[in-house]
């Protein structure tokens, strides 16, 4: 008996361990539909992101956040793509979320339609930002998703600086709008916005006061 002691104990424990793993293994399987469960009925937010991150399953976290960008719960997603590749050794698709990230601030971009000021604000992060994702990733699949969102980027943010100089010409500071069209020409020469404030130069030369 003295000698079988050991040996039962090793066993024991043995079984206890594994009964430990098999149990952790049901919560994360359970955790796993529970969230699953909550996107597939489009449920996205914070407390679903930090539910996500709980579990450490970085493909999981890209998908969460991809759904997150498109209901526009901007937070949700940057708390899950902030860090990511800090957060997990050797991640899939490092690129994928770094771009999900920069697309963040193109959607607050997206959204800022009425206020001018705020849209040109808005528009130097998200450019600064996606100009930032193809120096990372130069190689990365996602970069001719990237020119497009650029030029829109410009064509938005040109049209603002052209309502803005319109706002100052309005307001009876002519030559501050004048200067504000002639730099919409000088600094966006293709957008609409430049050739609209190139007319209206030159049917106005001479007149701003």
């Amino acid at each position: 008996m003295n000698r079988l002691f050991p040996f039962l104990m090793v066993v024991f424990t043995a079984l206890t361990g594994c009964s430990g793993i098999s149990q952790q293994a049901q919560q994360k399987s359970a955790a796993l539909a529970d969230v699953r469960a909550k996107l597939s009925f489009g449920s996205c937010n914070i407390a679903v992101a930090e539910q996500v991150m709980s579990l450490k399953e970085p493909a999981l976290e890209q998908e969460t956040a991809y759904l997150c960008l498109q209901q526009g719960e901007l937070e949700a997603a940057e708390k899950l793509l902030a860090g990511y590749s800090e957060r997990h050794v050797d991640p899939p698709f490092p690129d994928y979320a770094a771009y999900l990230l920069a697309l963040t601030d193109f959607v607050r971009f997206e959204s800022s339609i009425g206020d001018d000021e705020e849209r040109l604000a808005r528009g130097r992060i998200a450019h600064d930002n996606l100009v930032r994702f193809v120096r990372l990733y130069p190689n990365s699949a996602y970069r001719s998703e990237v020119a497009p969102r650029l030029a829109e980027l410009q064509e938005g943010m040109a049209r603002a600086e052209y309502q803005l100089a319109h706002i100052a010409i309005e307001s009876g500071a002519g030559e501050s709008g004048a200067a504000r069209l002639k730099y919409v020409v000088r600094q966006y020469p293709r957008s609409a916005a430049a050739k609209d404030a190139g007319r209206w130069l030159e049917n106005h030369s001479g007149s701003e006061n």
